[in-house]
């Protein structure tokens, strides 16, 4: 007797799995499911740890768990009486290296936008009900558009606002919806309704993912499956068509690289250290400070520097396992991944995107038992998308070019010409907020302290340092609130 596990291309759903002492296999989609099995440890592991404080998820094949893996997507597994494989690759993206723009950029526009309907109507197949997940950026509306043009009668469309206007999309939200003539619901974000949700939602995460936007994800997925048990989403858009904010910084680096190493840390580097850092989503002296002091020469290290949560030097502050260095597992992403703007989409794509935004997605909508379909994350898309040279998704500060020629006439302007806004919440007010008296619990005496696997000093140095305004370590502890809450409610021994 014997079985094959295999996970898809992209990651969309996870796949859990541990070998038994007897010579079983146990796997589920959920890890919580693993740990029921009396057979399964239920001891932390310091691996998954360091990649978890990293970048807020354990990337596969580790989990937070030793002993239980994750099946990397677009691998698969063999058990066969009794004897488990090594798990292997069926499908591996192989991005172009850099290229001049090779092909006329109205054509290719037009095939984009037909390929991304045929996409749409692909993944609009159901017997149920069918909404849209929309935020207001160029992703989801892109995907309503289509999406509606592809139905028969007015879909619903779901967003949240928010009450702090720098994280706020609601308002192109709610212009896309007057455009495509769809049924727009909408919820609104408030600390109150958080406060009253977030409980029940990090209770819902069968391992600690501690990206905060969990939190709106959770309640628009609550909002959408009170109406429908399909919905679209704008997942992978950023991903596939480059649309992060790091891609276009990447030209700057080139520059900045050039400079004098004595310029960079005194007359550069120096004075943005000193600059104070406002609360606001994303602020510019953010920004600064994340392009100077996670430098680094090379480009696709530099690139996972820049998208972590913790730099290498404060993981190794926090975690006595951490050598300092890139964690293991990001490590093996990079190898042979061409060094360009395509080479760090596909990085992206290997990991923030299975590990975070989808994993995000899957436990807030599964909660509400609702399932999400991710139509920019369609194979043949993203085949034909990597491609493409990458001057046709970023080029300098421009990104998503091609995307967005293809969605001009279609999507307002407003939308399009827009600056990307993420679906985040205003965690470092919070965290001095209304959520200060989870972050004190977790620094209580417990047995992440006890047992020496985490440095207790470097959090509350870091919570001080939050409470004056004298640096950002907001992430870091939200990963640490959630990985508290999470060892002491599935009793995860530790150490």
């Amino acid at each position: 007797m014997g079985c094959f596990l295999l996970r898809d291309r992209i990651g969309i759903k996870p796949l859990y799995y541990a070998r038994l002492a007897d010579g079983g296999l146990a796997f589920a989609s959920e890890l919580t499911a693993l740990l029921a099995h009396p057979s399964v440890s239920r001891r932390i592991s310091p691996a998954g740890l360091e990649s978890y404080f990293f970048c807020d998820y354990a990337l596969a094949p580790l989990t937070l768990i030793e002993g239980a893996r994750k099946l990397e997507p677009g691998h698969f597994v063999e058990w066969h009486e009794g004897e488990l494989s090594d798990p292997r690759a069926f499908f591996e993206l192989r991005p172009i290296p850099d290229a001049e723009t090779d092909g006329d950029l109205r054509n290719l526009a037009e095939e984009l936008w037909s390929r991304l309907r045929d996409a749409v109507k692909r993944q609009m197949i159901a017997d149920v009900p069918i909404g849209v997940f929309l935020s207001g950026g160029i992703d989801s509306s892109s995907v309503a558009t289509l999406a509606q043009e592809c139905a028969d009668q007015p879909l619903r469309t779901f967003s949240v606002a928010f009450d702090d206007p720098t994280f706020d999309e609601s308002s192109y939200a709610r212009q896309v919806a007057r455009r495509i003539g769809s049924r727009h619901i909408e919820d609104r974000l408030t600390e109150s309704n958080v406060l009253s949700v977030i409980d029940e939602a990090l209770a819902r995460l069968d391992e600690p993912l501690a990206d905060p936007s969990y939190l709106p994800t959770y309640l628009v997925s609550r909002l959408a499956a009170s109406h429908v048990k399909v919905a679209l989403g704008g997942d992978g858009g950023d991903e596939v068509f480059g649309g992060y904010p790091t891609y276009g910084a990447h030209a700057f680096a080139a520059i900045y690289g050039k400079l004098p190493l004595a310029l960079r840390r005194n007359l550069v580097g120096g004075p943005i250290a000193r600059l104070s850092e406002r609360d606001s989503y994303q602020s510019l002296e953010w920004k600064l400070k994340r392009f100077t002091q996670r430098w680094d020469e090379d480009m696709l290290r530099r690139h996972l520097r820049w998208m972590s949560n913790l730099d290498l030097a404060d993981l190794a502050r926090a975690l006595p396992s951490s050598d300092g260095r890139i964690p293991r597992p990001f490590g093996h992403v990079l190898e042979n991944l061409p060094v360009s703007i395509n080479g760090v989409m596909a990085a992206d794509l290997r990991t923030y995107l299975p590990g975070s935004v989808l994993a995000k997605v899957d436990r807030a909508s599964m909660a509400h038992g609702l399932e999400v379909r991710p139509p920019l994350l369609d194979n043949e898309v993203v085949d034909w998308a990597f491609r493409l040279p990458s001057a046709l998704k970023v080029h300098r500060r421009r990104s998503k070019v091609l995307l967005k020629r293809a969605a001009r006439g279609h999507v307002p302007n407003a939308v399009i010409d827009r600056k990307k806004k993420g679906f985040g919440i205003p965690l470092r007010a919070w965290l001095r907020g209304p959520l200060k008296d989870k972050l004190l619990r977790a620094l209580e005496p417990s047995p992440l302290w006890a047992s020496g696997i985490m440095r207790r000093e470097a959090f509350v140095e870091w919570s001080q340092k939050l409470e004056a305004r004298e640096g950002d370590y907001s992430r870091a502890l939200w990963a640490l609130i959630v990985l508290d809450e999470w060892v002491r409610r599935e009793k995860i021994e530790v150490g």
